[in-house]
């Protein structure tokens, strides 16, 4: 298995560029699946910069329905005209972010269901898209202090309500010397995230926890909290980034040392090599 960052917040590479989203390229058993596909046409520019061929790409799963995992998928239709998006159908709700005062919409752009209706695959239950790499769509709660950020707002009819997170999944790899396991924002925990795939695995081994953490702008006791939920997880490596945030990124640098990566554009994981 190989893992290239192509979208996420910072790029220290020539030619390559940094915005806040976030895309992985994840090439296993012959196929390649895109995760997440960024804000804007990036992804398609850093891909070309990469010497990757998106249109190859086999299959795109995006974790929900935020536009900065989503606003890339436009400029990727135009290069790819096969590969199915699997997305939970509450990715189209209206959401809308009220962290700067006031609400604004943060969700995904509408007029690409319409012009791409039949590309797109909701995913219900756990699904297998590649040998031993899965769609986990219903996340456990196992940890009280694991809570939907107040801020954070779906409106569905008239209604306006602290987002649920319904359309939040994740995807792992299931492999003998431990899970890969794949997150977008982490919204409903990231434990909780790790704890659902060695529920649904068996496997209780760990092997890289890869993505976005959701803890930028957490309190101290919030990211401490987390930490301590994977003191008791077997866990080898981390491949923190996007909305992780850079004080808990530190804090799971001293916490875990060199065991913790940041994951920023161009970054290549090859976990079971």
């Amino acid at each position: 298995m190989e893992i290239i960052t192509l979208v996420e917040n910072l790029s220290y590479q020539q030619g390559l560029k940094g915005e806040h989203g976030l895309s992985f390229l994840i090439k296993v058993d012959g196929k390649q699946i895109l995760f997440d596909a960024g804000q804007t046409n990036l992804l398609a520019d850093n891909a070309k910069v990469l010497d990757i061929d998106l249109a190859s790409v086999d299959a795109v799963v995006i974790s929900h329905g935020h536009y900065d995992h989503t606003g890339g998928l436009e400029s990727f239709f135009e290069i790819n005209h096969h590969a199915p998006v699997w997305i939970k159908s509450a990715a189209f709700d209206d959401k809308f972010s009220g962290s700067h005062g006031g609400l604004r919409f943060v969700g995904m752009d509408k007029t690409i269901m319409e012009k791409y209706r039949h590309r797109f695959r909701f995913a219900e239950g756990n699904i297998e898209i590649a040998p031993g790499l899965k769609i986990i769509t219903d996340i456990s709660h196992y940890y009280p202090f694991e809570q939907s950020s107040s801020t954070m707002i779906v409106k569905k009819g008239n209604q306006e309500e602290s987002d649920p997170f319904e359309d939040e999944l994740f995807m792992l790899y299931d492999h003998p010397h431990g899970l890969t396991v794949f997150a977008g924002c982490a919204h409903l925990g990231i434990g909780n995230i790790c704890r659902t795939a060695m529920e649904v695995t068996g496997n209780n081994h760990i092997g890289l926890v890869l993505g976005g953490t959701h803890l930028k702008g957490a309190s101290g006791g919030r990211i401490e909290q987390t930490i301590n939920a994977f003191s008791d997880l077997e866990v080898d490596h981390f491949g923190l980034c996007h909305c992780t945030g850079l004080p808990a990124f530190i804090a799971f640098s001293q916490a875990f040392g060199g065991r913790v990566r940041y994951a920023h554009v161009g970054t290549h994981f090859s976990p079971y090599d």
